[in-house]
């Protein structure tokens, strides 16, 4: 990945994972934000992400706002499988990587609840 960030505030990004696109080759970023508690998915290319972070704020907000998507299940799933394999290839554990995976499992237990009630 290059060197550039990813800053989308006022959301917070909970995790990042990507994924190489067979057919174009293209590196799509799938990212788990935050406001509060409510919890959305940004999916897109990497560049363009990256991209849309360094645009001014009312920009950055109003993409955001168009691009996002209610996080699911199985989005969820996999980024705590990700992120649980890149803990278990590390040894001592990263703290890091162990406080994304509880803040995942925390989110996945607030959806289950949210969708009972």
């Amino acid at each position: 990945m290059n060197q550039r960030s990813i800053n989308l505030s006022p959301w917070k990004e909970i995790s990042i994972s990507t994924e190489i696109q067979h057919h174009t080759l293209i590196d799509i970023a799938t990212i788990i934000i935050s406001n509060d508690d409510d919890y959305f998915v940004i999916e897109d290319d990497i560049e363009k992400i990256m991209d849309v972070s360094s645009m001014p704020h009312y920009i950055k907000e109003d993409w955001i706002n168009y691009n996002k998507k209610e996080l699911n299940q199985k989005v969820l799933d996999k980024h705590i499988k990700i992120y649980t394999d890149k803990s278990d290839m590390q040894y001592p554990p990263d703290e890091e990587i162990e406080k994304v995976i509880s803040t995942l499992k925390s989110i996945k237990r607030h959806l289950l609840i949210k969708k009972i009630i």
